[in-house]
């Protein structure tokens, strides 16, 4: 199937910005058709004659404040993707707090960075097939939002003198978060010999990778505590979401994946089923949802309603939040790993092995993979040799996490 050409609309009054964007744009245009406006009016009026994929846009451009642009521009097309340039005159925390934008793009940054956000966010939408669904995704105001703490940590790490105490000062500002960061890194899930007893000697100990999936986890589900339903029980789910991204953590060591890569299957584990927050969202979802076996809501009737899936919804949120592309290809892929087409798909092996045995662990008395599990893809690997331990880890971790 050829590539979809993405229309993307650039806002900004800076001609010497406009002239290096377009000249380096030009390996792009492909696969972008790139049009400027240079007033929130000009923006306004070509919003109003054609379908744009998504906006671009400085916080100062000539016409009106930027966030009251972004708000008209939400309201005219939701299913176009906001994105910002930062701008040092703008604080991120008052940017974040409109909930307006769904991403910053550094205005100063690499123009490969710049089309690497904008293209992964713009695909992963394409997958979204019901235009309808994509609307309501976009414009949803209770929308998950990305707390304020992860913007922090992600600065922080972004500076030539990251630490491990300066992450976990950063951390201990919010007790809240703070303490429930320190029952989790206590519990059973990291089986650690010691007690740890601060957010900085949590961080030395997890890593900064770890230590960002955990508090932006842990933030999701907050906002979605209470709201639990005959499908989905958010405490249950959070459970599932921690066990999956231990044992998925532990087949990505096991079939010899890098520190990193480790790292990063570990955080696709706690937000993979992110997605299915969302369904709170979407007015009748779960009126309309014909369970499966045993009242279990299962993927293909999530599609039948939705025409798309919380693998997909996720990977789409997780995508505006400016997650690494490899985690959003995992969230995406988690139960049809084969549809992968990079040639990177241990992490989305892992996850899709450590998901599907946790699920069956959870639900399944008889212990029957083949249900749970892509097996062809699993036999094609070589992996299924692996798989009693793995079962037999996966009951361990159901039972004391």
């Amino acid at each position: 199937m050829d590539q979809k050409i993405h229309n993307i609309l650039f806002v900004t009054n800076d001609l010497a910005f406009e002239k290096r964007l377009n000249e380096s744009l030009q390996a792009c245009f492909d696969v972008w058709k790139i049009e400027f406006a240079r007033s929130t009016s000009d923006a306004l009026t070509m919003l109003s004659q054609k379908q744009f994929d998504s906006i671009i846009t400085d916080i100062n451009v000539a016409g009106m404040d930027g966030f009251q642009f972004l708000n008209i521009v939400s309201q005219m097309n939701p299913g176009v993707v906001r994105f910002a340039f930062s701008d040092s005159r703008v604080s991120h925390q008052t940017i974040r707090s409109t909930n307006l934008v769904h991403q910053m793009i550094p205005r100063n940054g690499s123009i490969d960075n710049l089309f690497t956000i904008v293209e992964r966010v713009c695909c992963l939408r394409d997958r979204l097939l019901d235009p309808q669904l994509r609307n309501i995704i976009t414009s949803i105001k209770t929308l998950p939002s990305v707390p304020l703490l992860y913007n922090r940590l992600v600065r922080e790490l972004d500076s030539d003198n990251a630490s491990s105490q300066a992450i976990g000062e950063i951390i201990s500002q919010d007790p809240a978060m703070t303490s429930k960061i320190l029952q989790l890194v206590n519990s059973a899930f990291f089986g650690l010999p010691d007690n740890v007893s601060n957010p900085q000697r949590a961080v030395s100990l997890l890593g900064f990778n770890t230590i960002k999936a955990l508090v932006l986890g842990i933030h999701i589900f907050a906002q979605y505590q209470g709201q639990s339903n005959r499908f989905i029980s958010i405490e249950r789910m959070w459970k599932h979401s921690l066990v999956v991204s231990n044992l998925s953590f532990k087949i990505a060591r096991e079939i010899g994946l890098n520190s990193q890569d480790q790292e990063d299957t570990r955080i696709a584990g706690v937000l993979h089923d992110t997605g299915k927050l969302l369904f709170f969202n979407i007015p009748g979802f779960f009126q309309k949802v014909i369970p499966g076996k045993n009242g279990i809501m299962t993927i293909e009737s999530e599609y039948n309603v939705l025409k798309t899936t919380h693998e997909e919804m996720g990977a789409y949120l997780l995508g505006m939040w400016g997650l690494p592309n490899v985690i959003l290809e995992a969230v995406a892929f988690h139960h049809h790993p084969a549809k992968v087409i990079s040639n990177k798909t241990e992490i989305v092996t892992a996850l899709h092995i450590a998901n599907g045995l946790v699920t069956m662990c959870e639900r399944d008395m008889e212990m029957n993979i083949e249900p749970y599990l892509d097996m062809p893809y699993v036999e094609k690997l070589g992996l299924t040799k692996k798989m009693d331990e793995w079962v037999s880890e996966a009951k361990v971790l159901v039972r004391t996490t």
